[in-house]
């Protein structure tokens, strides 16, 4: 038996089935399973979900409908590994995915063996240009609910550029300058033979980040932290005085403003467990005196704040749109309907953070989304409401965001970064 054929479709199960995270369940499984090829079982996971709309309709042409889950993960992988993994022989393939379909049930090998073969067999066409929506859901593995979301503000052009956008497949990460200077972390990692390059600031850079990990010395010296993340607490500008993250964890954006001793920062989740996330980042960069932590519901009013902060971070929950390009589980079984529920809890955090805000003060909107509905239109609805708020520039040199209103999107066509949205609002 194919094993590493066999732990790809147990990872991808429990992804699909029980909603797990993709780099969760493949970091469990590959420390598990020392001996195996775990190189094949990434590209094949990975190749899986960045490819799991095409994939459903090219299967779709050679069935009269769709099977189970468990039967339609195994002609996935089939589709995928046939078309793109060449150290695998067909002939290898159809026999370890049959052999694994028995396991699920005896009655489904020879419908398994008989779309497999099809599969590897024939060319996949996608669709015509001509259904422009369909083609580009498609062709750059993007639901069709997003893609029309998307066209109420851009032009198919432009939505065109950026689906069809690749980032770096290396990883973001920023130095901890409390322990070590930016131009020392870069000699280290010449001296280790770690690829590298340059980002926006002097203290981030793009890291191998699988060959990081081997070095446990530099551990602490670093943390993963996205380049978007890191500009929205830049563009805060808070240099000192008391800020409250409302929803901090996993503790980035915290824990990066509270390396200024001059802040004096509240850590917030509504989790338990993920609370605790923000304070084990904290420990991992000695960060103590000035970080304080709450179990707090964003959208509940906490009277004990009420006109207590000098600024208010909002980093909502949102539909991660913007980061499925590096996690592209985040597409799967989202619906036009999650968003807008999102949307309205959205709006509830902002609105019971802006009683936090002192006169004057910076209440301040993000999201990893790159979607109205999530982004200007909850800002929209705000000032609606709060005329004593109004929206504030903000500039960084550098990096092409695309600003419309006083509101601004990293889309990664522009920014060659993670997909991203911040709004700045001033307290009058």
């Amino acid at each position: 038996m194919n094993k590493e054929l066999s732990l790809s479709y147990k990872i991808l199960k429990k992804i699909y089935i029980e909603k797990s995270y993709v780099s969760i369940e493949l970091n469990k499984y590959i420390k598990s399973e020392n001996k195996l090829n775990t190189a094949l079982i990434t590209k094949i996971v990975y190749g899986v979900l960045e490819n799991d709309i095409s994939l459903e309709y090219f299967i779709s042409k050679f069935v009269k409908k769709l099977p189970s889950i468990q039967i339609l993960i195994l002609l996935k992988i089939v589709a995928y590994v046939s078309k793109n993994i060449q150290s695998i022989p067909s002939f290898a393939l159809v026999n370890e995915i049959v052999e694994i379909s028995k396991i699920e049930n005896k009655n489904n090998s020879g419908f398994v063996n008989a779309v497999s073969k099809k599969l590897i067999t024939n060319k996949y066409v996608y669709p015509n240009k001509e259904d422009r929506i369909t083609y580009l859901s498609v062709k750059y593995n993007f639901p069709k609910w997003v893609i029309n979301e998307l066209l109420k503000s851009k032009n198919y052009e432009f939505i065109e550029q950026l689906l069809k956008t690749n980032l770096t497949t290396l990883t973001h990460i920023r130095v901890n300058t409390n322990l070590i200077s930016s131009e020392d972390f870069r000699k280290k990692l010449k001296e280790l033979n770690i690829n590298f390059e340059d980002s926006l600031y002097d203290y981030t850079m793009y890291v191998d980040y699988s060959k990081l990990l081997k070095y446990n010395e530099l551990e602490n010296m670093y943390v993963v932290q996205g380049l978007p993340s890191i500009i929205t607490c830049n563009v805060l500008g808070a240099n000192k005085g008391k800020v409250l993250d409302v929803c901090s964890a996993p503790g980035g954006k915290s824990v990066y403003l509270a390396s200024n001793p001059n802040l004096d920062v509240y850590a917030c989740d509504i989790h338990a467990h993920r609370l605790d996330l923000v304070k084990k980042y904290a420990s991992k960069l000695n960060i103590k005196n000035n970080i304080h932590y709450f179990l707090q519901d964003g959208t509940i009013l906490n009277n004990n704040w009420i006109n207590k902060f000098d600024f208010v971070l909002c980093d909502v929950p949102c539909s991660n749109l913007g980061v499925s390009r590096k996690k592209p589980d985040v597409l799967l079984n989202k619906e036009l309907n999650d968003a807008k529920t999102l949307s309205a809890i959205q709006y509830k955090i902002l609105e019971t953070s802006a009683n936090y805000v002192k006169a004057g003060g910076i209440l301040q909107y993000s999201t990893c989304t790159i979607i109205d509905l999530e982004n200007k239109n909850v800002i929209n609805k705000f000032l609606k409401n709060h005329k004593d708020f109004e929206l504030t520039e903000i500039k960084v040199d550098g990096i092409n965001i695309f600003e419309s209103e006083k509101m601004y999107t990293f889309y990664p066509n522009l920014t060659n970064t993670e997909g991203f949205f911040i709004g700045r609002l001033r307290k009058k």
